[in-house]
């Protein structure tokens, strides 16, 4: 519509309103741009009334089908459980095989006499070369509750025994 036929709406919109004719409120408003018309494929709704919407029969295959990705089974479950469990079991027995000593905390002992000059680390070399040095010293100043390395000639000490020997 044109402003000029839009102006001449609103002036009868108002002589109609102050003649009592139309309610204040229920002046119409119009649109400035014109209406669409309607295409094919266009929904519209409508002008009034419930909207009554027609059943729609969807068809679904009674056939078996395959499980998706998403479905995770009780056996499933059950496998990932054994295999953290023996991981787990793994992993214990590696560190309490690296945190076992070479010289074992057994009660197998013996005595030996210190030689002339004979430090405690060439003791410990002496008595079990097949193990390192630290952890046989280690093992004897704990036998004999040592505080610190000195030794004197002719010592009686409890060492480890070797399976060398």
């Amino acid at each position: 519509m044109s402003n000029a036929v839009l102006h001449r709406q609103a002036v009868l919109n108002r002589q109609a309103l102050e003649r009592g004719v139309i309610r204040s409120g229920a002046a119409r408003s119009y649109r400035t741009e014109p209406r669409r018309r309607r295409t094919d494929g266009e929904l519209r709704r409508p002008s009034s009334g419930a909207v009554a919407y027609r059943p729609t029969h969807t068809g679904v295959s009674r056939a078996d089908h395959a499980r998706g990705a998403n479905d995770v089974g009780w056996r499933m479950v059950l496998a990932s459980v054994v295999i953290t469990a023996g991981v787990l079991c793994g992993l214990v027995g590696v560190a309490q095989l690296a945190t076992t000593d070479g010289v074992s905390n057994s009660a197998a002992t013996e005595v030996v006499q210190v030689q002339q000059g004979e430090s405690l680390a060439a003791l410990a070399a002496r008595i079990s070369p097949e193990l390192p040095v630290a952890q046989v010293v280690e093992r004897i100043m704990e036998l004999n509750a040592m505080s610190n390395s000195a030794l004197h000639p002719g010592q009686s000490l409890i060492v480890p025994s070797s399976s060398t020997r």
